[in-house]
């Protein structure tokens, strides 16, 4: 929710669902503190060792299918950052979003913040779910070759226009070869991939932690802090194991019906306000935004935005400075969009940037744009990509999971695709055009069922152990149902913060702090309708130094429309 690259690592295809495909290689090794998990041994028992200097690393061996232990077996990645004081208060399990966001990944660059939010009674685990980063089963569908995979992506949403009724039918039938494409690489164990499996992940680890301190594998509860799609994850938890429900943050909320459904048409409820809320901020801001003309008013910078952006659907801006590109190019509408989607997860970060573009493209200058955006970029060679430190950290098998989920619960004819443009358009001006390229058209022939015991029942009004805790901004671009989902749960409370963005994180807050850390220490839920008051500034005085939030990795490339 918070995104992020589709990238599928290396799986042969294969009928046989054998040790070597399931799980990530790893290496046997003496030394004290690892910086691979590939050095990380899999055990059938939680058994941490120092990684990555400043955490605890471990990997589990977990069933594919819980309910039939036939199918074989595959690995998750765990990444623990301790509470100073031991024994600490528990372990809460942090999923970012996507699908396919890297909580191991995560957690490490978003530590500072996840502190300052959750305090530090808890230790802190990132997870990477099934399919992701450093966990299996391994999905490819680029034979093991991430600079492919991303070069494609960028080109196959490059020319997508939904004015042009064209240009739709060309991108549903070029999506569709994804699915025909993958087949030829996925093996039967990419059906395990999905969110109700890596649920129960979650209450195996939290059995396999409670039998390690001694304490009974019944009586175990997760602990959990989701944002995003992680609100999908925790949401799933929740209604599959309401007696298992510990203390539970779910934090930017995606509305889990409209998600399994499979055409997430109900995220850009509040995208219009939000990208309004730039005109504001910037008329506000005066000379801090790069796009504030001497007495404008919200309106007229919305008047002059938006006469930028019906201009771009006639005339793209040609790019041909040296100093920004690699070769010509041009900047549309629809690269303007994107960035638009963009600015609205961390505002404090990029919306001095969007108001640096758009007092560009105001003079046809389109430079910037096409930087951020990399257009006019050569595509990077095997030589030249350079992984993340904590495994691929590019893993983003968004698709997989995401089509494993709706099982085909959306009509994915050609004419759906039309309806879908057309409703999001409706919802949303500014974001409309973009968000229907996420996930839907490539499960059209992506031909693979999750088991029976993987397959979502649906939500129901339900009591859990303990009740939890939803969050999220007063606008959200993205996810914005937090009331909708509250009401699946009995005994919930929802907690607001005054601020934009994608995310508890994208700004500070004392009393948002105060209120999570109680509820996290006590179980104590904030009063009803409470807002909290927060730092948040949309053009600070240096921009862009102190990044917060979950955003989309690698947001420009259109294959990154993620929650």
């Amino acid at each position: 929710m918070f995104t992020r690259q589709f990238y599928f690592l290396g799986l042969a295809v294969s009928a046989v669902a054998s040790p070597a495909l399931l799980q990530r290689q790893y290496n046997a090794s003496n030394s004290s503190m690892v910086q691979s998990f590939k050095d990380v041994p899999i055990t059938k028992e939680i058994q941490y060792i120092p990684c990555f200097d400043n955490y605890t690393c471990t990997q589990l061996e977990v069933p594919l299918d819980y309910e039939n232990l036939d199918a074989g077996f595959t690995n998750i990645a765990f990444l623990r950052y301790e509470a100073a004081e031991q024994p600490a208060s528990g372990d809460i399990i942090f999923n970012p979003g996507g699908p396919g966001e890297s909580g191991v990944s995560v957690l490490i660059s978003l530590l500072p913040q996840l502190l300052e939010l959750l305090g530090d009674e808890y230790n802190i685990v990132g997870m990477d779910p099934r399919g992701i980063n450093n966990s299996g089963p391994l999905l490819d569908c680029f034979d093991g070759k991430p600079w492919l995979r991303d070069y494609y992506y960028g080109q196959v949403y490059n020319d997508v226009d939904p004015r042009s009724n064209a240009s739709i039918s060309k991108y549903y039938e070029g999506s569709g070869t994804f699915g025909t494409w993958c087949m030829q690489y996925l093996n039967k164990t990419a059906k395990y991939a999905n969110t109700p499996a890596t649920a129960r992940d979650m209450l195996q680890y939290a059995e396999l932690l409670a039998e390690s301190q001694g304490r009974s594998r019944k009586d175990a509860k997760v602990d959990f802090y989701g944002a995003s799609y992680g609100t999908v994850l925790g949401t799933t938890f929740a209604a599959l194991y309401p007696d298992r429900v510990g203390r539970f943050l779910i934090d930017a909320v995606v509305d889990g019906d409209d998600y399994y459904h499979g055409n997430w048409s109900q995220n850009l409820l509040q995208a219009d306000a939000s990208v309004e809320s730039f005109f504001d901020t910037c008329a506000k801001a005066g000379s801090l935004c790069a796009f504030y003309r001497n007495g404008s008013t919200a309106s007229d910078i919305k008047k002059r935005f938006d006469a930028i952006l019906l201009d771009l659907e006639e005339n793209p801006v040609p790019v041909n400075d040296p100093l920004f590109v690699q070769f010509p190019t041009v900047v549309t509408h629809i690269d303007v969009r994107v960035l638009i989607q963009t600015a609205v997860y961390n505002p404090p970060v990029y919306f001095p940037l969007l108001a640096t573009v758009a007092d560009g493209l105001e003079h046809r200058n389109g430079s910037l744009a096409a930087a951020l955006l990399v257009k006019g970029v050569a595509p990077t060679s095997e030589c030249d990509y350079l992984p993340g430190g904590t495994g691929t950290d590019t893993v983003l098998p968004k698709q997989v999971i995401a089509c494993n989920d709706n099982n085909k619960s959306f009509n994915g004819s050609e004419e759906a695709l039309f309806d879908l443009f057309a409703e999001q358009k409706r919802i949303s001006t500014y974001l409309g055009d973009t968000w229907p390229l996420a996930v839907v058209p490539q499960c059209r022939l992506l031909n693979i069922t999750p088991p029976k015991s993987q397959l979502f029942p649906g939500f129901k009004r339900i009591n859990t152990s303990t009740p939890i805790l939803f969050a999220d901004n007063v606008l959200d671009p993205v996810t914005s149902s937090a009331e909708l989902m509250a009401g699946y749960f009995e005994g919930s409370a929802i907690l607001l913060q005054d601020a934009v963005g994608h995310g508890l994180v994208v700004t500070s807050s004392n009393c948002t702090s105060s209120y999570v850390q109680k509820y996290f220490k006590t179980g104590e839920l904030p009063p009803k309708n409470t807002t909290c008051e927060t730092d948040f500034d949309a053009f600070p005085q240096t921009p862009g130094l102190k990044k917060r939030g979950l955003e989309p990795r690698n947001p420009v490339l259109r294959s990154h429309i993620a929650l």
